[in-house]
């Protein structure tokens, strides 16, 4: 039987141990899409998995490194350029970005950073891993702090955020004591210089390992456990976290997160903060809201787009006009009014969207963009050189529509098939309770546009609260709208505009989830008559849009305490005041302080007062400090006053074998802190001598006879500790200062 060389020994044992490497590693990518606004996580998974299967192959640095910087490139190209590959333009705009991207990191600017070069450097990092993970698994056969560390990783992700690790704690467990064993085989074999051949290893070991860990966990997942002893505590530092960071940047941390605009929507719920870091500033005759995208597909836990949604569609920024049943237009009975708006960019690290109210006709900038928008969602993304790129100014001329409720309340329900099969979905699993409590709500009204109101009215009247600190993350098994309309009653936009819009869908009412900004804080009057805002992340908002035969996509603004957002007549034939606003101060800024002040004062109740204790905590932690800084610098001055008596007293009732010894390194180490230090050229007898002059007694030569006939003898003869402790004793009271 052919035995196995140094070269070959462990093949099939190294390409068991990359695989188990990069599903443990696998295992910190998975939980991204849940808690960030990550979209393309397919694609970091696959790119890392090449990383891996090249390094296994061994490569050479000049073959490897090509291979790698192509695949990163390929990455890159597949999540930003909606060209070509071989298109060399977007290969120039990569190489403009990431030299502007080095200048912003020699400046230490992280946050202008282009999402191409923060994507750009995750993938480095993912390299880096590779190489990493090839080093401890192939060189030091050693993994076990990074199975630690990943643990703990998963753990305190599913802690505090709205990622269940429940099955991921499970995996990363198997597969971190596999490969545990497999290196520790490897280590035995490789020290002990045992034989190995081709069909022995690594199976011979490895599947009865495998079954083992299996088994085991398979019974402690099926095992009764016992209930736990104490109270959860994250809720309890969530809410005081939340509670002692209010004013200075809370919600950095304990899984509280920061209101702004996102595009990751597949899972919502949990509690934000304020932010008023402003994103846009407008001049505008009249507020309104600014639309950005919408959604409509609803999972159960948040929403998504439909991934059979057609791409999106370039379109001329002077005429922008999108042949799609599902864009933004208004019936020809519909009263309309075109109006303009200069929008001024912000934000640093512009968004590459437009934002726009009502019809968006055209976009006016002296910016050389490309628009294409998608014309299921109407998002109006920016390109420049094929990669997304923001506007720093821009004018939007638009068409803002005043709806007639007579014609609303005779729209007919004969829906088109592409209205029905896109805007009526729902999750299988929806309780029906939902339906019934929507059917108990509009009970009283006999066409869509009432129902819509009635349920639009519904959480005003019944004791919803909006509250940003207070709310709850769907379970696995939790409707998220289900959850909101039963259980907790307490949330903001999120939660009152997903329920409106699913329980519409219930009865057969086609409806879809907008998401964008409120009209923002009025700044001052120009002297045009235009009025100024300024739109800042906390004006982050959603809405729901219903869909009317004959009259098109209708806004309704469900969530409490905000105005009412759709600009409704009760027929066109009265001569009504097209916008009624005001005219120094949108009474929605007003509102939207009031709601940001009750959800402080109404979220998470303590029976004391959180700063006052927060604060004796921390003089009372400044306290300790000093006194233990104090007191660490008396020790260490006057150590050689009480060294002698610590000493006697730690030996004084030691009983074991190895005390004779330990007693004797610690009187040489004493001695070298009182200044008689043994030199390299003196042996023990001679540094005794030495000792016994300088303390004027013959101990230490007694002492050192017997340690050396214990440790140097050729009968080794155990040192009685009790016959010689009083001349040890004696040896430590000698020793002054």
């Amino acid at each position: 039987m052919p035995q196995v060389d140094d070269r070959q020994k462990f093949s099939v044992g190294s390409f068991l141990l990359y695989m188990l490497g990069f599903f443990l590693f696998w295992e910190w990518l998975r939980p991204l899409s849940t808690f960030t606004d990550t979209n393309y996580l397919s694609i970091f998974v696959l790119f890392s998995a090449f990383l891996f299967t090249i390094s296994y192959f061994e490569l050479s640095f000049w073959v490897a490194t090509p291979i790698k910087v192509l695949a990163l490139a390929y990455a890159l190209h597949t999540i930003y350029f909606p060209v070509s590959f071989f298109d060399v333009q977007w290969v120039t705009y990569l190489f403009n970005d990431l030299i502007e991207a080095s200048k912003l990191v020699w400046m230490r600017d992280w946050n202008s950073m282009s999402n191409l070069s923060k994507t750009f450097l995750f993938l480095i990092l993912l390299w880096l891993i590779s190489y990493l993970m090839h080093y401890w698994l192939i060189q030091a056969r050693r993994i076990f702090l990074f199975f630690i560390i990943t643990v703990l990783y998963v753990t305190v992700v599913d802690t505090f955020t709205v990622y269940d690790a429940t099955a991921a704690i499970v995996r990363t467990v198997m597969i971190g004591f596999v490969l545990l064993g497999i290196l520790r085989f490897i280590r035995i074999i490789e020290q002990k210089g045992f034989r190995v051949y081709r069909n022995q290893f690594p199976l011979m070991w490895v599947i009865p390992l495998a079954l083992l860990i299996s088994f085991s966990s398979v019974l402690g997942y099926l095992a009764p456990k016992a209930a736990p002893q104490w109270p959860d505590p994250v809720p309890f530092i969530t809410a005081v976290g939340s509670q002692a960071g209010e004013g200075e940047g809370a919600g950095r941390g304990g899984g509280i997160q920061k209101i702004g605009y996102g595009t990751n929507d597949a899972r919502l719920g949990g509690p934000f903060v304020f932010d008023d870091t402003p994103v846009f500033s407008t001049e505008i005759k009249d507020v309104h809201y600014w639309r950005v995208e919408s959604k409509e597909f609803y999972t159960g836990k948040g929403w998504e787009t439909n991934p059979a949604d057609p791409p999106s569609e370039q379109v001329n920024p002077e005429n922008i006009t999108v042949n799609s049943p599902h864009a933004i237009t208004y019936g020809d009975d519909v009263r309309t009014e075109e109006m303009t708006a200069q929008v001024e960019v912000l934000k640093k690290g512009l968004y590459p969207f437009i934002i726009y109210p009502g019809q968006i006709n055209s976009v006016g900038t002296e910016e050389n963009r490309d628009y294409q928008m998608n014309t299921v969602t109407g998002k109006l993304m920016t390109f420049k050189q094929a990669g997304e790129s923001g506007i720093p100014n821009y004018t939007v001329n638009y068409t803002y529509p005043e709806f007639s409720e007579s014609m609303l309340r005779s729209a007919s329900t004969d829906y088109p098939d592409y209205i029905n099969e896109r805007y009526l979905q729902l999750p299988e699993n929806l309780p029906n309770r939902v339906k019934k409590l929507t059917e108990e709500i509009t009970a009283g009204e006999n066409d869509p546009y009432g129902k819509a109101k009635a349920i639009e009215k519904y959480f005003a009247n019944n004791g919803y609260g909006y509250n940003t600190q207070d709310v709850a993350v769907p379970g696995k098994s939790d409707d998220y709208v289900d959850q909101f309309l039963f259980d907790t009653k307490i949330g903001y936009c999120d939660n009152f505009s997903t329920s409106m819009a699913v329980m519409l869908r219930s009865i057969d009412i086609p409806t879809r989830w907008v998401k964008g900004f409120t009209g923002g804080e009025y700044e001052k009057t120009l002297e045009n008559g235009v009025r100024e805002y300024v739109i800042t992340n906390s004006n982050a908002h959603s809405w729901v849009e219903v869909y009317f035969e004959g009259v098109g996509w209708v806004p309704f603004e469900p969530t409490r305490g905000f105005r009412d957002l759709g600009n409704f007549v009760d027929d066109y034939q009265e001569d009504d005041t097209n916008l009624d606003v005001p005219v120094e101060q949108d009474d929605q800024n007003q509102q939207n302080k009031n709601l940001e002040d009750g959800s402080k004062s109404s979220g998470f109740n303590l029976p004391f007062d959180v700063e006052k204790v927060l604060t004796v905590l921390k003089w009372g932690a400044l306290g300790l400090l000093g006194l233990a800084a104090l007191g660490g610098t008396i020790a260490f001055v006057t150590r050689k006053k009480w060294l002698n008596k610590f000493f006697l007293w730690r030996f004084r009732k030691r009983e074991d074998e190895k005390v004779f010894q330990d007693a004797y390194h610690r009187l040489l180490w004493l001695l070298e802190q009182y200044g008689v230090k043994k030199r390299p050229q003196q042996t023990l007898r001679e540094y005794a001598i030495e000792v016994d002059r300088y303390l004027d007694t013959g101990d230490m030569k007694l002492l050192t006879k017997k340690y050396e006939k214990e440790r140097y003898g050729l009968q080794s003869q155990h040192v009685d500790w009790n016959d010689t402790k009083e001349l040890w004793e004696n040896l430590i009271k000698r020793i002054r200062p």
